[in-house]
């Protein structure tokens, strides 16, 4: 029992502590924003520089470089460093076929819901949007190919980083203060590693519902199966013609219906409290640590460049 006391530890150890994880975090913010807005630039204004080369293919191959060295490497380092054993978070809880459906369905009902708010702000002020004009159009060699590593990206490389480095890390660390401030945090800071304000808000509300999910079956697996079949089914929406216009419609509808009737219904219940997740000393201790201070900082940057690339 004594190995479960809780620890008490000063504002200053658990600055450290963040900090640990948050020279990992800028490092995986600063590259996704390179890449994002850098690739931009050198398309824009120097296209010789890229050799020739497709700037789409280019950018998607670095980003699943980055995921593996900056997602899963260094914060691999960083759980290490933080004596964070997040092997438990690994294992598979029992979940039956059918709530892993609804629980999905509520996971792509959220990021459409949030993502149509979000376009509602596009429309409005014109922020760079989504360079992957190709995704559906399998016309060319090259279109097939980019598609192929579009679909290993966006449906399977990054849902399982994604996960391990927000879920299975940063809300495990942040979940030993309080677990309830673990699931916000968690959010907030995944909305941080947005490129954008207009990203940054879906992933925000998805960021919290998954911590949710990762609280309620203290595990990531659950959140990494709703990320790849919520990529999935966006995947498969997208690729669509336009002319079958209506089967989006229809499926979207039905992710809608299904989550409707599960909220309604009550077979989405987390029992979650809010105790603790709006601790004030928490979240100046989290705000205040420099690695934060400077992922807030590249976020802002982001937003300005959203606007002028």
């Amino acid at each position: 029992m004594a190995e479960h006391k809780p620890q008490v530890i000063t504002t200053r150890e658990a600055k450290r502590q963040v900090n640990t994880f948050g020279i990992s975090l800028v490092i995986y913010i600063f590259l996704n924003q390179m890449l994002w807005y850098g690739f931009g630039i050198l398309q824009r204004y120097y296209p010789s520089s890229l050799q020739g080369f497709d700037p789409e293919l280019v950018i998607m191959v670095f980003f699943i470089a980055v995921l593996f060295i900056s997602g899963l490497g260094l914060f691999s380092l960083s759980s290490k460093a933080l004596d964070l054993d997040i092997r438990d978070y690994l294992r598979k809880p029992e979940i039956s076929f059918r709530r892993m459906i609804v629980l999905a369905a509520a996971g792509i009902a959220v990021t459409y819901f949030f993502s149509a708010i979000s376009s509602f702000f596009r429309f409005l002020f014109h922020p760079a949007t989504d360079p992957y004009a190709f995704v559906g159009h399998f016309t060319t060699p090259m279109n097939i190919i980019k598609n192929a590593v579009y679909f290993l990206l966006f449906v399977i490389i990054r849902p399982w980083c994604d996960e391990f480095v927000f879920r299975g890390v940063i809300q495990r660390q942040l979940g030993h203060y309080n677990r309830y401030f673990g699931v916000l945090a968690s959010a907030f800071l995944y909305a941080l590693a947005q490129p954008a304000l207009t990203d940054a808000v879906p992933a925000f509300f998805m960021g919290w519902y998954l911590a949710l999910l990762t609280y309620r079956y203290h595990s990531i697996v659950p959140a990494r199966r709703i990320r790849m079949m919520s990529a999935l089914f966006v995947w498969a929406v997208t690729i669509i013609p336009d002319r079958l216009i209506i089967i989006p419609t229809v499926l979207i509808a039905l992710v809608y219906l299904v989550s409707g009737y599960s909220l309604l219904g009550r077979k989405i219940d987390f029992h979650i409290s809010r105790s603790g997740a709006l601790n004030k000393k928490l979240w100046k201790t989290l705000l205040t640590s420099f690695t934060i201070i400077l992922c807030i900082l590249l976020f802002l940057g982001g937003c300005v460049m959203s606007f002028i690339i």
